[in-house]
């Protein structure tokens, strides 16, 4: 008898944890501090440029992120997240060439075959020292 009671705790916990809703809710997909549309060029308040090597990603697909800052900014850290599924972050290492900073990478495949990912981009200003970050969202396929 304690066994089935203990089952029967356990059982009505886990249902409470549950989303009976029915509604199947959408990753957030506007982007910081701006109105862009996924896997388009965003341009920010801060004047950050944010855009794509490919209009549609596949996962396990190599693909670049370009950045453009003004001069004033510098790029002090970049990761990218998964909003549709957490999948931890994904660290990127931007390159400065003129006057674009450049990324190669690629995100991973997941049970979910429309998946939305976010880049976290943080920038310090040169002068200033005052970071900031810009969140850019994109979509990956397949």
């Amino acid at each position: 008898m304690y066994i089935y009671r203990v089952c029967l705790l356990s059982f009505l916990l886990f249902l409470l944890g549950c989303d009976f809703s029915g509604s199947t809710s959408t990753a957030k997909v506007s982007q910081s501090q701006t109105e862009c549309k996924n896997n388009k060029p965003c341009h920010f308040e801060n004047q950050v440029k944010v855009w794509l090597s490919e209009e549609t990603l596949s996962p396990e697909t190599p693909f670049s992120i370009y950045a453009h800052l003004p001069n004033d900014l510098t790029i002090t850290a970049a990761k990218l997240e998964g909003v549709t599924m957490y999948m931890g972050y994904i660290p990127l290492q931007f390159t400065e060439q003129g006057n674009i900073w450049l990324a190669d990478t690629m995100v991973g495949i997941c049970s979910e075959q429309n998946m939305v990912w976010k880049l976290v981009l943080t920038t310090s200003n040169k002068n200033t020292g005052i970071s900031s970050n810009v969140d850019y969202y994109f979509n990956v396929t397949y």
